[in-house]
């Protein structure tokens, strides 16, 4: 049984009744009391609370939508509460505007958004907005518009009914933060809804986010409402998708010669796939990140020069020089989710970046202790040694994971967390002046001091604070010895020497710090300051990345608007490494009012190799290295991507500096 309770209805019977127009009618005192209230309805269609001159005597606090009789009426979807946007928001050329405020909403969430998880402090103090279309369409809704606080953390969703949906039910959009938001709204939200129709009530419900102080669930909001007119099949339209939008089942994208945006129907060689359609690809297609692709066969080459992807049961991966579609449990490949995880001699190794079948080396083999290319049978594990690894005994020597309590290392060894920043290690401790491992994967610097790397990349000495170059600043001023400035004003840093550019700098530890530039590889053993090459758009996806043919590159740019992340691609030998680092200005360490860049690695598989925020002593600033990473030495020959990207914040400069050593 559904009610019906529309306050059209409600309307039309005044009419029929009176033989008059109506107008909309207001709840009772203009509130919503929590039960039904009396009202009069006038000849005139006016209204207001119990009165002599009643032509017609009705009760109206009830809800406005079509409620199934077995959900209970949200509060929020009372006539009281809902905000009637085609009444109430003023046109602004083709756009509907609405300025709102939720700090009087209830806290507890009646119409749970779909984009945000059930927490109790998501999406909640909600204002639930009605809004009827003119036109049949798509509808772009946004809080990202001047008006929105800042410190509002948003969530925007819209539905085609005013209750809650129950799992599987779809809503018309939701989104909590837009990426592209301007750097004075970085909480803001917005949704492109599915297809409305005309007449029908859309629900467009803003809700807020708890967050730590200054960022808020409560505000201020800018609401804009635009329709899209639907463009047919073949007909030219709008990328953005902010003046129309293809019909159902089309997508509009750039194509012919020249490229010319046009809707172009779902479910073909590289266009998008069909949504809530079965199948989402013609024959001989997969649905890949969206895009119908050629599906490849196991052993084809694959990759995004292919614009293929691999066959079901099967990965893409980096295998003698080119990428090759693998199919799962086979060396390189990911493990098997049922059955045997990897065929005979392998062992599924879990790393960061997922479960692979690796070699399984027995002990006293050479390993990887990262675990990307091989890993130790069962009962041994890989310890870092000088030039990689090697299978021992869990605990047994300098570098090997600690063995299980209470023994966890040999006599003389501690242990401590490793160099991935998740495992733990048995190290063994330095005294001041002793050789050290700068990767702090088999030694430990005691005493206050730090491992200063030389040119070798693999060995160091442990320095005292603001002894030397490279050396931890002291707590106390002078932080450093005379020649030498600290790099951050307060707090950890490293003592550094300033340079100019064509200056030789260090490459390794942070001991230089280059004007007007970075330090990049410039020969086989030298490094030098070197000018910024701005960055060159499209560049912002891995698949996108700009070729450096250069051995060493500094690049700068900006990460602002839609703009969140930037590309670069370097060729590295086989068994080479790779020196990558962000900046914010000449600081090699960044403070909070310049951004906060992130530095991800791609390897020539398109794998995530790493992914480095804010390493250590280096504030906001990020660094992949042989120092700071194993997986940065001893790499698989191939085309990697180095992309640098942001996330709420802007960040209005970076540098860049990506170095490939032999």
């Amino acid at each position: 049984m559904i009610l019906l309770l529309r306050l059209g209805s409600l309307l039309a019977l005044v009419a029929m009744l009176s033989g008059c127009p109506s107008t909309s009618p207001l709840d009772a005192g203009d509130e919503d009391t929590g039960v039904e209230d009396d009202a009069t309805v006038h000849s005139d269609g006016s209204m207001d609370a119990l009165g002599p001159d009643a032509d017609v005597h009705l009760r109206i606090d009830v809800p406005m939508v079509e409620v199934p009789a077995d959900r209970p009426v949200p509060a929020a979807c009372m006539v009281s509460a809902v905000v009637d946007l085609n009444a109430r928001g003023a046109a602004d050329g083709g756009v509907l505007r609405y300025v709102g405020d939720n700090r009087s909403a209830l806290r507890t969430p009646s119409l749970p958004p779909t984009c945000v998880s059930s927490k109790i402090n998501e999406g909640q103090y909600q204002v639930v907005h009605r809004y009827v279309p003119r036109i049949s369409g798509r509808m772009r809704v946004s809080l990202d518009d001047p008006g929105t606080d800042a410190s509002f953390d948003t969530v925007l969703s819209a539905q085609s009914e005013c209750f809650a949906l129950l799992p599987g039910e779809r809503s018309l959009g939701c989104n909590n933060n837009v990426e592209r938001s301007a750097a004075m709204r970085p909480r803001a939200s917005e949704i492109l809804t599915a297809r409305v129709n005309a007449g029908a009530p859309v629900f467009i419900i803003v809700s807020g986010n708890f967050n730590e102080d200054p960022i808020v669930p409560q505000g201020t909001y800018a609401l804009s409402v635009t329709e899209l007119p639907e463009v047919a099949l073949g007909a030219a339209c709008d990328l953005a998708v902010r003046a129309n939008a293809c019909a159902l089942g089309s997508s509009c994208l750039a194509t012919g010669a020249p490229a010319m945006p046009r809707c172009v129907a779902d479910g073909l060689r590289d266009t998008r796939c069909r949504v809530d359609t079965d199948p989402d690809c013609d024959v001989g297609l997969r649905c890949a990140l969206g895009f119908c692709r050629t599906a490849l066969t196991i052993g084809a080459p694959c990759g995004p020069s292919t614009n293929g992807v691999c066959p079901e049961g099967s990965v893409c991966q980096w295998v003698d020089g080119g990428n090759t579609c693998l199919r799962t449990g086979t060396r390189g490949a990911d493990c098997r989710d049922e059955g045997t995880p990897c065929d005979a001699s392998l062992a599924c190794v879990h790393t960061r970046f997922g479960d692979s079948c690796r070699t399984a080396a027995p002990i006293g083999a050479s390993c990887d202790p990262w675990g990307i290319r091989d890993a130790c049978a069962a009962g041994a594990v890989c310890a870092f040694t000088a030039t990689g690894g090697t299978c021992v005994a869990a605990g047994s020597v300098a570098g090997a994971p600690c063995a299980p309590s209470p023994t966890r290392c040999a006599a003389g060894l501690e242990c401590i967390l490793g160099p991935d920043r998740e495992n733990e290690v048995c190290v063994r401790p330095v005294a001041p002046g002793g050789a050290c491992d700068p990767l702090n994967a088999t030694t430990r610097c005691t005493t206050n001091t730090d491992c200063a790397a030389d040119s070798t990349f693999v060995s160091g000495t442990c320095v005292a604070p603001g002894r030397a170059a490279g050396a931890p600043c002291q707590a106390v001023e002078p932080r450093c010895e005379t020649g030498l400035t600290c790099s951050v004003a307060t707090g950890a840093g490293r003592c550094q020497r300033a340079l100019s550019p064509g200056a030789e700098c260090d490459l390794r530890t942070g001991s230089t710090r280059c004007t007007g530039g970075g330090c990049v590889r410039e020969g086989v053993t030298s490094a030098l300051c070197r000018t910024d090459t701005p960055e060159t758009e499209p560049n912002d996806a891995p698949a996108m990345a700009t070729a450096i043919t250069a051995t060493g590159v500094s690049v700068s740019g900006a990460l602002a608007g839609t703009d969140t992340t930037d590309c670069i691609r370097v060729t590295v030998p086989e068994g080479g490494s790779m020196v990558a680092e962000t900046y914010t200005g000449d600081e090699r360490v960044c403070a909070l009012a310049a951004g906060d860049p992130m530095l991800s690695v791609f390897g020539p598989s398109g794998a995530e190799i790493a992914r480095d925020d804010d390493s250590p002593g280096r504030g906001l600033c990020s660094t992949f290295a042989p120092w700071t990473y194993p997986q940065a030495r001893g790499l698989p020959g191939g085309a990697y991507a180095v992309c640098v990207s942001r996330g709420d914040t802007p960040v209005p400069q970076y540098r860049l500096t990506v170095s490939v050593l032999p």
